[in-house]
């Protein structure tokens, strides 16, 4: 107050500066607005899904299917179908040596810190691209099969047209950030299922949930793998113009569905609404469906439709995988609150678990002062005793202090155990508000 008054703005207001300072003052509160308009995207992020039947390729769901997004990290889905491609051809085999060169090594991360001028093997770059979303790997892949960058993206665009991709462009191997590299969750669809249908005999590199390399052992960032049976690859991707990007496909039963989840807000919304978007296509009787997605099997001309009906391919032979794995963390939603820790092992009832609660706290109390104790019942198995609203480095933490006093404790993140708790609040976030 002292300070205004000296300048005469407590009672004088401002009156002791120039017309063309005041007039500068007055127009500070639009000036900072129109800065923070600027500092936004160019593009805003383009959120839309699609779900479609991997044994018919029909869609079951759709929403803004065929608006353009970047792919972000989805960029190595082709990368691999190119990469399978040579190894089905005998191009390639799994155990060929790629060089490393200075451009590939020097990729930003995620990566495997490949040096310069060393040598890596063919199964090693696909594990770091599907349990790793690996930059550096993926150039690799790139630079020994087309000769180049450049010339692998033309192979990676050719490819694209050849299976009705017709609204993607690709300008480099791996999805890091490019102006003018887009795609569709129709599009993606269309290449997940020719994954799907043309290399089943690699499938089983997409349920890759953790891999070690040189010593280093390596956690993926698809959840879906841990929290949804019978998810079993195949790729997610992040940067800031994109969203949260995924491509999973799951099996239950007899039946294979495929999902595309574009522009998710985070990490843990994304994965929730891939999960409400195979729960309901499971509870939708085949048959109940709307158009095709783009055959994997039949090129489409360049901006045709991508509705026409196709021969349905057989669906390949892939193994169900409903084993739930060890949390698998991931840096982009580290800090949200959505992670949990659990101590001990399962308890045949209520008041054990408790119990264990009780003593975890008294024995960890700073830890463990933000974490929300429960006691949840997993179907027919038991109880768990966890803490959950915690960071990841919170939880972390936590398991750290509790390990120093022989405590069982892992981390995980949001589980199958709360999977009807996230299906409601997947629709939640999905609608607009009042509907």
């Amino acid at each position: 107050m002292v300070f205004r008054q000296r300048l005469g703005l407590a009672s004088g207001g401002l009156d002791f500066l120039s017309s063309s300072a005041k007039a500068i003052l007055r127009a500070l509160p639009v000036l900072l607005a129109a800065l923070l308009v600027a500092a936004r995207p160019a593009h805003a992020v383009t959120h839309a899904s699609i779900l479609v039947d991997a044994k018919t390729g029909q869609v079951i769901e759709a929403d803004n299917a065929d608006a353009l997004a970047h792919p972000a990290s989805l960029t190595k889905l082709m990368t691999l179908y190119l990469t399978f491609e040579r190894l089905q051809e005998g191009k390639l085999t799994l155990g060929s040596e790629l060089y490393v060169s200075r451009h590939a090594a020097w990729q930003q991360p995620a990566k495997l810190w490949l040096r310069a001028g060393s040598v890596v093997s063919v199964r090693d770059c696909i594990l770091g691209i599907t349990g790793h979303s690996a930059n550096d790997a993926a150039m690799v892949l790139a630079e020994n099969i087309g000769g180049g960058e450049t010339a692998f993206v033309d192979l990676m665009n050719q490819e694209a047209r050849a299976l009705g991709m017709t609204r993607t462009t690709f300008l480099n191997a791996n999805g890091l950030p490019n102006a003018g590299q887009w795609t569709t969750a129709r599009d993606m669809a269309t290449l997940g299922l020719a994954l799907l249908q043309t290399f089943p005999q690699y499938y089983h590199f997409f349920n890759t949930p953790i891999f070690t390399f040189q010593g280093r052992t390596y956690i993926g960032f698809d959840h879906m793998l841990t929290e949804y049976p019978g998810a079993d690859g195949m790729k997610t991707g992040y940067i800031y113009t994109s969203g949260f990007n995924i491509v999973t496909s799951a099996v239950r039963g007899d039946r294979r569905l495929l999902g595309v989840v574009l522009g998710g807000r985070s990490a843990h919304a994304r994965d929730l609404q891939m999960i409400s978007l195979l729960d309901e296509g499971f509870a939708t009787a085949p048959g109940a469906v709307t158009t095709m997605v783009a055959s994997a099997a039949a090129p489409h001309a360049s901006g045709a439709a991508v509705a026409e009906p196709a021969t349905p391919a057989a669906e390949p032979v892939v193994p169900i995988v409903e084993s739930i794995r060890p949390a698998s963390y991931h840096r982009d939603y580290a800090h949200e609150r959505s992670w949990s820790i659990q101590v001990g092992a399962r308890f045949r009832s209520q008041p054990p678990a408790y119990r264990v609660l009780r003593s975890a706290r008294r024995s960890a109390p700073t830890p463990l002062r933000r974490g929300h104790a429960e006691v949840i019942r997993i179907r027919r198995s038991g109880y768990v005793a966890r803490f959950s609203d915690l960071t990841y480095p919170m939880a972390r933490r936590a398991c750290s202090a509790l390990h120093a006093r022989r405590f069982s404790c892992r981390v995980v993140p949001h589980t199958v155990a709360h999977r009807s708790e996230m299906v409601n609040a997947a629709a939640a976030a999905v609608l607009p508000a009042g509907q």
